[in-house]
């Protein structure tokens, strides 16, 4: 039994040594290196005071390996031939177990016999009602030979909760290593026991402390403290991490919303800022809070008179007050601050302090100036539109007059609806022409001209009226297409658009017509529409002295053409030719006059009168 307990007292040594050489090759802490010891064993599947024992004995191979303990021991064991595979997932129990060198029991009957045996301790009941933080009464459960081997919760105040939130309910009556086996693996329990048989005080922390739970581990932040009473010890500790995480969350709520707190001691002058408040006004740790002195310094010359008033009002009248200023950092910049201030009175009336939070608001100043200036441009523009969109459609009146569409033409009924744009950046350059002309031919023509604006509708005049002088010439709707073409490249700068120019001859029937980038004009025969020719020539002002051909159609009694431009077919959201064909399905259904059917497609397109101008012509061959 001697030699037993020699060898376990030598296995104990060889662990402690490894622990502090573990400790030293790692740059941790004992406790921490205990950890890592046994993880080490567990890894290569030795005991722990064999891998203790190669750590502390295989000095050559630490330097071999560049002090890497790690390295130490996997060498070690090869040389040694033991077992490297792992065994797998242990239960910690098993770790504290090794590391203690016996079972870890209870005995619920020897532990209640224990504590009614137990007398009452005045002292370590006053440290449990005096502690305002988890505190504990243990008490010492020995060995036949007289050794501590674990300690029993006896007593434990209101405040007390373990790692996994179990409380007094949960813990008294239960041994220390079986409700928290971190107490070993961590160094506290032997710590616990040295207060025990010494009388000297231990306090650790914070530090990092892991435990378990069925197998379960949670590592938190955690402050110790424990003392000897008559009968045993106490226990203090404090969580930290909801302490923390409660600090840091403040932190970085007063960064992002860049609101600083203060307080200032009226009695001593005393003033104890936060971090975001000294950064509010621009000052650092060693620059310090702003005194009563330096407010004129800090606060602009204009703002001053307002924030002496405030401090009038909290010093003299004790009311709160909330008020925004202006100040100066000290590299020079200007800031917005809103500050809030309230008196602290004791219980007599007296003012003992201030509390006050400002909130650095520039940025949003900085955007309210600009959200002012861009309000101010928009209601200039809104003005100059306004005048725009007047001069525009005034142009387009007298440009395109409400008159009588092909009147005394042969063979023909005819209708054009032309509309602008409601939206003044959008009007554009939609243009049409009718003409009898002196042959008897009638002539009409749907152009549109590139961009929006007084100089699209520029555009839009010059194309007209050149058509109009170019048609008594007689010549072919190509001819003409082609002279259009010229017009627009002898501009400057270059005019762009498309056109349909269309001759109807009534001792034929037939109409002549040339295309420029238009959209397609649409027959309708028989309850049929059909596309006429949709590969146009190229739009006007794409390449100069180009000639353009005129395509010939003959047509029927009851046949419709319609022209249209791009405004009525165009959607942000659907196919052009999706579109045309919609266009195609409503006019093939309404066998009607010219001005009824206008009002039809009109009404059915669903076109959108913002978007752009739209123009819609229709013939019917009588």
């Amino acid at each position: 039994m001697l030699q037993g307990m020699q060898a376990a007292a030598r296995g104990r040594a060889v662990i402690a040594e490894a622990r502090v050489v573990l400790a030293d090759r790692l740059g941790c802490q004992p406790g921490e290196a205990l950890q890592h010891l046994i993880w080490l064993a567990r890894d290569l599947g030795m005991e722990l005071e064999e891998t203790a024992a190669l750590l502390v004995g295989d000095r050559p191979a630490a330097r071999e390996t560049g002090g890497d303990a790690y390295a130490v021991v996997r060498e070690s064991a090869l040389r040694a031939r033991r077992r490297t595979t792992p065994r797998g997932d242990t239960d910690p129990m098993v770790a504290v177990e090794e590391l203690l060198g016996r079972p870890i029991t209870e005995d619920a009957e020897a532990d209640a016999d224990l504590l009614a045996a137990t007398p009452d301790d005045p002292v370590a009941r006053a440290i449990l009602d005096a502690a305002i933080v988890s505190a504990a009464w243990l008490v010492p459960v020995r060995s036949p030979e007289g050794r501590v081997v674990d300690f029993v919760y006896a007593a434990l105040n209101e405040h007390a909760v373990d790692p996994f939130g179990r409380g007094i309910r949960e813990l008294r009556g239960r041994r220390l290593l079986r409700a928290d086996p971190g107490a070993v693996l961590s160094g506290l329990f032997a710590a616990h026991v040295d207060v025990l048989e010494t009388g000297r005080p231990f306090a650790r922390g914070p530090f990092s402390y892991t435990t378990s739970r069925n197998g379960t581990p949670r590592t938190m932040r955690l402050t110790i403290r424990s003392v000897r009473v008559p009968t045993g010890i106490c226990l203090i500790w404090r969580f930290h991490d909801e302490e923390e995480r409660t600090a840091r969350r403040l932190e970085q709520a007063e960064r992002l919303a860049r609101i600083g707190f203060a307080e200032w001691d009226v009695a001593t002058g005393e003033q104890d800022w936060s971090s975001q408040m000294l950064a509010n006004y621009g000052r650092t740790e060693q620059d310090g809070p702003v005194t009563l002195k330096e407010i004129s310094e800090v606060v602009v010359p204009e703002d001053l008179p307002l924030a002496e008033d405030a401090l009038h009002t909290v010093l003299d009248r004790r009311e709160s007050v909330q008020y925004e200023h202006r100040i100066r950092t000290p590299d020079g910049e200007r800031r917005h601050l809103w500050l809030y201030a309230e008196p602290v009175l004791d219980s007599s009336g007296l003012l003992v302090g201030v509390r006050m939070l400002t909130q650095d608001i520039s940025h949003r100043r900085s955007l309210e100036g600009a959200l002012a200036e861009t309000r101010r441009d928009l209601l200039r523009l809104q003005g100059q539109s306004a005048r725009e969109r007047q001069v525009a459609l005034a142009l387009r009146r007298a440009i395109l007059p409400p008159d009588l569409v092909l009147a005394g033409a042969s063979g023909l009924r005819a209708a054009v609806r032309s509309i602008p744009a409601e939206n003044t950046a959008r009007i554009g350059g939609d243009w049409h022409v009718t003409r009898v002309l002196s042959d008897g031919r009638a002539l009409f023509a749907v152009g549109d001209c590139s961009g929006h604006g007084l100089a699209a509708t520029a555009d839009m005049a010059r194309m007209r009226h050149g058509l109009l002088g170019l048609a008594y010439t007689g010549e072919s709707a190509g001819r003409l297409m082609g002279w259009l073409n010229d017009l627009a490249n002898d501009q400057e700068p270059t005019a762009t658009g498309t056109a349909v120019i269309a001759h109807f001859e009534p001792e034929t029937c037939r109409m002549k017509w040339a295309t420029a980038g238009h959209p397609p004009p649409l027959l309708v025969r028989d309850g049929r529409a059909r596309l006429l020719d949709d590969t146009p020539d190229p739009l006007l002002g794409a390449f100069p002295r180009l000639t353009y051909r005129t395509l010939t159609t003959q047509l029927q009694p009851g046949d419709v053409v319609v022209l249209y431009t791009d405004g009525l077919v165009e959607r942000r959201d659907s196919d052009l030719d999706e579109q045309i064909d919609r266009l195609a399905r409503i006019v093939e259904k309404h066998d009607c006059e010219p001005d009824r059917l206008l009002d039809l497609v009109l009404t059915r397109m669903g076109y959108d009168p913002f978007a752009d101008d739209t123009t819609l012509f229709v013939v019917r061959v009588a």
